[in-house]
C-alpha cells in the first residue's frame, strides 16, 4: 500500500500545494468546463482509457479471496507498471507542444503569465522522472502483493502485459501526436 500511495499522492496531488487547482487551470486554458468537451476528444485515447478501466476496475469482479481475484488484481498492477513507465515519455513529449497548443487555443494566455504558467503546470509536474518513479513503485507493490497473496509473479506475463499495453498506448500516442501538431 505504501508503494501505491506514492503513485496516488502524485497523481491525485495529495500533499502538493496548489495541485488541486490544476484541473481548473487546464479547463480554463482550453475554454471548457470539463474534459469531455468533444472538441478535444481523441478517439484512440478514449479507447485506451476504456482498456485501462476494464483491466483496473471492471475486470476485478471475481469473488474476493479467490485465486482468480488475486490474479486479476496482479494483472491490473502489471498494466499500471507498464502505463506509469510509458507515461513519463508521454508527458515529456506533450511538454514540447503544450505551450504552442495552449496559445493556439487560447491566445489570451500570452498576456497572462500566471495563468499560462498554471495551465502548463500539470504537464510539467508529470514530466521528467516522476512517472518513472511511479512505475518502480507499482513494480514494488506488485511484488509485495504477489508475495502476500501467494500468487506467482510471472516475468513473462509482465513482458506480455507490457507489450500489449504499450501497443495500445502507442496507438493513442500517435493520435495524440496528430492532435498536438495539427
Amino acid at each position: 500500500m505504501a508503494h501505491m500511495y506514492e503513485v496516488a499522492k502524485d497523481d491525485f496531488g495529495l500533499g502538493h500545494t496548489g495541485y488541486d487547482g490544476m484541473y481548473k487551470y487546464m479547463t480554463d486554458a482550453f475554454d471548457c468546463d470539463q474534459w469531455v468537451n468533444p472538441n478535444y476528444k481523441v478517439q484512440e485515447c478514449n479507447e485506451f482509457s476504456d482498456f485501462l478501466y476494464v483491466i483496473g476496475v471492471d475486470g476485478n469482479k471475481e469473488p474476493l479471496e479467490s485465486s482468480e481475484y488475486f490474479l486479476s488484481i496482479l494483472n491490473a498492477m502489471m498494466v499500471s507498471i507498464s502505463f506509469e513507465l510509458w507515461n513519463g515519455r508521454e508527458y515529456n513529449f506533450i511538454a514540447q507542444f503544450i505551450k504552442q497548443k495552449l496559445l493556439q487555443i487560447n491566445p489570451f494566455l500570452a498576456n497572462d503569465e500566471v495563468a499560462f504558467k498554471n495551465a502548463r503546470g500539470y504537464i510539467f509536474a508529470h514530466s521528467s522522472e516522476v512517472e518513472n518513479k511511479h512505475g518502480l513503485h507499482a513494480l514494488a507493490a506488485a511484488h509485495a502483493y504477489s508475495r502476500l497473496n501467494n500468487v506467482s509473479f510471472d516475468i513473462e506475463k509482465l513482458k506480455q502485459t507490457m507489450l500489449n499495453c504499450n501497443f495500445r498506448e502507442g496507438m493513442a500516442f500517435c493520435a495524440l501526436h496528430k492532435a498536438l501538431t495539427e
